[in-house]
């Protein structure tokens, strides 16, 4: 009957049934776009990284035409060898030792402590302060963010971004910077700079297994 009130209170139901029905689809469309975005690639799933090393036989080829080779873990040391060259290990996948001018690097790492910085997480942070010669630096390293970069055979690839403020006596400044690809274990590029206007670059353009 035309304006009853049980015609009006069923109409209700109805649409109310169909909206509860639409509503229900698209939470279950979002859940699993959600699932699947935490699963690929840089979701929310790839937010953390666990320490480890490139497999042995790994070649990493510089943009300077400079190439080393992984020869395996010791640690939070990543075993290298440079073609050319000598030995050296990367600790915590950040500092050479010795350095590539031959400099031994252990008293540096063994104040700085870079393996506190593990497992990466965007915003994880350390602080240390190393001392030499009669001068003392400081120094903040930061998980600052994981973001898409273009890396070797200029594929964009998945990294964490990881930076060094260091700071010392007369207002010395730098910036150093990687960007530690979980795929290939490895910081594809490291970049460096400071307050008297000097910088360095390195950039991996092949990665051969």
């Amino acid at each position: 009957m035309e304006g009853s009130p049980r015609a009006i209170s069923s109409d209700a139901n109805s649409v109310t049934d169909l909206e509860r029905l639409s509503y229900d689809r698209a939470m279950r469309r979002r859940l699993v776009a959600a699932l699947l975005a935490a699963l690929a690639p840089g979701g929310l799933a790839a937010q953390t990284m666990d320490f480890a090393c490139p497999a042995p036989g790994t070649t990493f080829t510089y943009d300077s035409g400079t190439k080393v080779v992984a020869r395996g873990q010791d640690g939070m040391n990543c075993l290298m060898d440079r073609v050319g060259g000598k030995p050296f290990k990367i600790s915590a996948l950040l500092f050479d030792n010795p350095s590539a001018d031959g400099t031994d690097t252990s008293a540096y790492i063994a104040a700085l402590k870079p393996e506190r910085l593990w497992p990466l997480a965007v915003g994880k942070r350390i602080e240390a302060r190393y001392s030499a010669g009669g001068q003392t630096w400081n120094y903040v390293l930061t998980v600052v963010r994981y973001e898409k970069r273009t890396g070797p055979g200029d594929a964009l690839i998945d990294t964490f971004v990881v930076e060094m403020t260091e700071s010392g006596a007369k207002d010395q400044r730098s910036v150093t910077r990687w960007w530690i690809s979980p795929a290939d274990k490895f910081a594809i590029r490291y970049d460096y700079s400071d307050g008297a206007g000097r910088a360095n670059r390195a950039l991996v353009t092949s990665v051969t297994r």
